[in-house]
């Protein structure tokens, strides 16, 4: 079942299983149009009870850019293996702003030269935002891929207020 975030970047639906709760992907708007808020996310559809009131205070925190820690306990990662789930730990220690390259993320979880493989493991990432992929570029500062379109990264980027070109330190 759908609830929906009417967002600065247009409207993000957020999929859900009900008994129990969990989050079962995020879908990035797909269209160009703006959502033209001027304060807060609002939220609609949304089901009651304190899981579905953390999934919004965590998107209503990403758009007042403050930091909110990922609902972990929600999200349902059946199907995943635990090093693709390592690498969107990993991602998400990635803060707004900054950028990672895949390489190092690769570093972070001790398989050095799996570059390729965080990217593949970041492309099935059902949780855009919530786990920031967009945060993860090429290591000559190109942005690679993402599932939303690289229209989107550059826009979920600049909004984080990232350089059109990233440096890396």
């Amino acid at each position: 079942m759908p609830f929906y975030c009417h967002s600065p970047l247009g409207l993000i639906t957020i999929f859900y299983t009900a008994d129990p709760f969990f989050l079962t992907t995020v879908v990035l708007p797909k269209s160009d149009r703006r959502n033209e808020l001027t304060g807060d996310p609002y939220f609609s559809s949304r089901p009651g009870g304190p899981c579905a009131f953390r999934v919004e205070q965590f998107f209503r925190a990403y758009f007042n850019r403050q930091s909110f820690p990922v609902p972990w306990d929600l999200l349902c990662l059946d199907g995943f293996t635990p090093l693709e789930r390592r690498v969107w730990e990993k991602t998400a220690e990635i803060s707004m702003g900054c950028v990672s390259t895949y390489g190092q993320v690769a570093g972070a979880i001790g398989r050095g030269k799996a570059a390729r493989f965080v990217g593949n493991a970041l492309g099935k990432n059902p949780f855009p935002i919530i786990i920031p992929c967009h945060r993860v570029i090429r290591k000559g500062g190109g942005l690679g891929g993402f599932g939303g379109g690289i229209e989107m990264k550059r826009k979920l980027m600049a909004f984080e207020d990232v350089p059109d070109k990233p440096v890396l330190a």
